[in-house]
């Protein structure tokens, strides 16, 4: 009697706690989705609470865990909310240090408190790590974010480094390899970039941006007829496009003024060189103004110089002498160049034609900004 009374008992403590954990287990589910509708409402001190009751019911429950350092990550920006937020997180991470989602919560945590070190490691984690579904696509977002973060801190080196290494595998999409390429620009890497233009050209040819991209890059590169031909385009397909027609206006000038240009007659490179001799001195004396420089007074100063040197060639800096004479045309365009890189330095970056020859100067002195 007595062995049946505890069978009896057992079976009945059974049944009993049983029911406690799969209520606790439907306590913990019923939260959980609260918690999930409170989130995408934006409501967050409400899914915080839901969270914290759902893991209440369920202390281990990674998920729950995942979701509330989220939600905390979402939360209003403090020391006491990012610490919680990471001991959730690290906790996941020592169970399964190759989760993507985690590396990449820890990785956005370590941005916020401008830790590169960090955010590199985890953001690689986050790249290189295990997601459960569209892994590719998470993996590349992974690396764009760190990118933009390396360029926030103005790491550039390395932002281009990442971007050369995403290049490659960028699927066929024209919108996402012009993000990729402006991003290119933004560190300098016109030859990465100008590739992913072109491959989105050949997806679709009038895209105005990857046009306008592919644009900067010749332009950039001291390539300016082929500049103008792009950045014409693009303004064509987007008139909006307002800094591509600005460039697209200083190539032409360029193209209009460089007296170097391959098959130029002698006439043509004497005219163009008595022009540019006019509007240098012009920017001498308003620079000089600028700056209460007498340019009729002798010494030292740079602009000083430069200007009785104009003087003293301003009766052959003529298109009847200029066309018979290149080593005088050589000279004269030396003083132009000389005069606007000293200008450009002595009073900031100018307009016009004076802005298309400095980049002109410094296509000729080898340099390019």
């Amino acid at each position: 009697m007595i062995i049946v009374l505890l069978v009896l008992m057992f079976a009945i403590t059974s049944f009993t706690v049983r029911n406690y954990f799969e209520d606790e287990k439907a306590f913990a589910e019923e939260w959980y989705t609260r918690g999930e509708q409170d989130l995408q409402a934006k409501r967050l001190v409400a899914a915080l609470a839901d969270f914290r009751t759902a893991l209440s019911y369920s202390h281990n429950n990674p998920q729950y865990q995942l979701r509330l350092a989220q939600a905390l990550a979402r939360a209003e920006d403090s020391e006491e909310t990012r610490a919680e937020a990471r001991t959730y997180l690290l906790s996941l991470l020592e169970r399964e240090p190759g989760n993507g989602v985690v590396n990449l919560e820890l990785a956005r945590l370590a941005t916020r408190e401008g830790d590169v070190s960090d955010a590199l490691r985890y953001y690689h984690g986050a790249i290189y790590g295990a997601w459960t579904d569209h892994q590719v696509a998470k993996r590349r977002a992974a690396r764009l974010e760190l990118v933009q973060f390396l360029l926030d801190v103005g790491q550039k080196e390395a932002a281009r480094a990442e971007l050369i290494a995403m290049a490659p595998d960028l699927p066929a999409d024209p919108v996402l390899q012009t993000r990729v390429g402006n991003l290119l620009l933004r560190v300098q890497g016109y030859d990465d970039a100008l590739k992913l233009f072109q491959r989105a050209l050949l997806e679709d040819p009038r895209l105005p941006a990857a046009l306008a991209g592919a644009g900067e890059c010749h332009f950039q590169q001291g390539n300016y007829a082929r500049a103008e031909r792009y950045l014409t385009k693009a303004v064509q397909q987007d008139p909006s496009l307002v800094d591509a027609a600005r460039m697209r206006d200083t190539a032409r000038a360029i193209l209009n003024l460089d007296p170097f240009g391959r098959h130029l007659s002698n006439l043509e490179r004497a005219r163009r060189a008595a022009m540019d001799f006019k509007t240098a001195v012009a920017r001498l004396a308003s620079c000089a103004g600028e700056k209460g420089i007498d340019l009729k007074a002798s010494g030292g100063n740079r602009m000083q110089i430069l200007s009785a040197e104009a003087r003293e060639l301003q009766p052959r800096a003529q298109q009847r002498y200029l066309s018979r004479d290149p080593e005088l045309l050589s000279h004269v365009m030396d003083v132009v160049f000389e005069t606007e890189q000293t200008t450009a330095h002595a009073c900031g970056q100018p307009h016009g034609q004076d802005f298309s020859l400095l980049l002109i100067a410094q296509e000729q002195g080898g340099s390019h900004p």
